[in-house]
């Protein structure tokens, strides 16, 4: 399996290849993922990782549609960034954008924003949750709310969302070519 992690940093995913803006990070590649064309060939990577580096990026739908181009038919794309209440979004100055479960809409069919046609590139949601990683370690009421946000994104989203922020939100999305 061929994996592609974009904004690797100092931490790369074990047998993946790297890409980072980063001189001295862990990339194979230095390349700056707002320049386009990335330099891979079409439908080379049957995964491809995006850990806290979307957030980051000018263009950021010729950035998914470049990982869309790279990608496998069928291949996963991992994406994780700060969630819209996160105070981590607004400590960062370089951040340019925070998520919800809707930021990947405009490339799924049948959302009511892909019917805009801002984007060729397709995808397919396979997973979205709030704080992925810190579920695990929640107890008691935290647990709940949590559990409760992830059941309810749009109901959490548009009522809850400042009354108990949350911090990261992570996509597994499927590419459809």
């Amino acid at each position: 399996m061929k994996i592609l992690e974009l904004g690797c940093g100092f931490s790369k995913t074990p047998g993946a290849f790297g890409v980072d803006l980063i001189p001295g990070s862990q990339a194979d590649l230095i390349h700056d993922l707002d320049s386009f064309p990335y330099p891979f060939p079409d439908s080379e990577w049957d995964r491809i990782i995006c850990r806290d580096v979307l957030e980051h990026v000018e263009n950021f739908v010729g950035v998914v549609e470049e990982i869309w181009r790279v990608a496998k038919p069928g291949s996963v794309i991992e994406v994780s960034g700060p969630f819209m209440s996160s105070v981590n979004f607004y400590s960062d100055p370089t951040h340019k954008r925070a998520f919800t479960s809707k930021t990947f809409d405009y490339f799924i069919e049948g959302r009511p924003a892909f019917r805009l046609g801002y984007s060729k590139a397709r995808l397919e949601l396979i997973a979205c949750e709030y704080d992925r990683e810190e579920r695990t370690r929640r107890r008691g009421p935290h647990r709940w709310v949590l559990d409760w946000a992830n059941r309810n994104k749009e109901h959490y989203e548009s009522r809850y969302a400042f009354v108990y922020p949350l911090y990261q939100i992570s996509f597994d999305l499927r590419v459809v070519k």
